[in-house]
């Protein structure tokens, strides 16, 4: 079996995050169903994308430091992950927690079709303040305009609404968007290796 192969350390200031809410989700990530590497009648291979998570926070009042591992194989996939620059550093937890709920809608589909789950997102956050609550909004519109930007995803969204109501398809997000849909549908664009 192979060791782990990359770790990626991110700081996180202890003001907006508890303990707790760390377990929620990397439970979350965790939790995504594994890849099968090779799959055969006589054999097969599975790899979990995520296989261990590491948080500690070294002081009582300093930053966290987590440290997520990623298996080797999936790193070298033909199928490999894309994300624009903006995504590799964050501005503060806001930006940090849409990245993140971005890239899980990433990672979880096999196919080029993605969902987001908007509300369920959103829904986290429903106790904050108004303008913190708007700020995500703006945050998730100005994540999605950078993958637009970068071409990682088509312009093309697919939004089903709160009420069951039909789909509707749009080339961009706005914020009532955001407001009125369940989730939103995207589609990735395989990038030439």
């Amino acid at each position: 079996m192979q060791r782990f192969g990359w770790q990626k350390s991110y700081f996180i200031t202890n003001t907006l995050f508890l303990p707790e809410q760390f377990l929620q989700f990397f439970n979350q990530l965790q939790s995504l169903p594994p890849f099968r590497e090779k799959f055969t009648d006589r054999n097969f291979r599975q790899l979990l994308f995520f296989p261990v998570v590491n948080a500690i926070q070294e002081t009582k009042r300093g930053p966290w430091i987590i440290q997520i591992a990623v298996a080797e194989p999936l790193i070298k996939d033909a199928y490999s992950f894309h994300l624009p620059p903006s995504f590799f550093t964050y501005s503060n937890t806001i930006n940090l927690d849409v990245k993140l709920s971005i890239i899980l809608a990433l990672a979880q589909e096999y196919s080029i079709q993605k969902t987001y789950y908007v509300q369920s997102f959103l829904n986290q956050f429903a106790k904050r303040r108004h303008s913190i609550q708007a700020k995500i909004k703006r945050e998730i519109i100005y994540e999605f305009q950078n993958l637009l930007k970068y071409k990682i995803i088509e312009s093309r969204f697919l939004f089903q609404r709160e009420d069951n109501q039909q789909i509707i398809e749009k080339d961009f997000i706005e914020i009532q968007d955001l407001i009125s849909s369940k989730y939103i549908i995207f589609y990735e664009i395989i990038q030439p290796i």
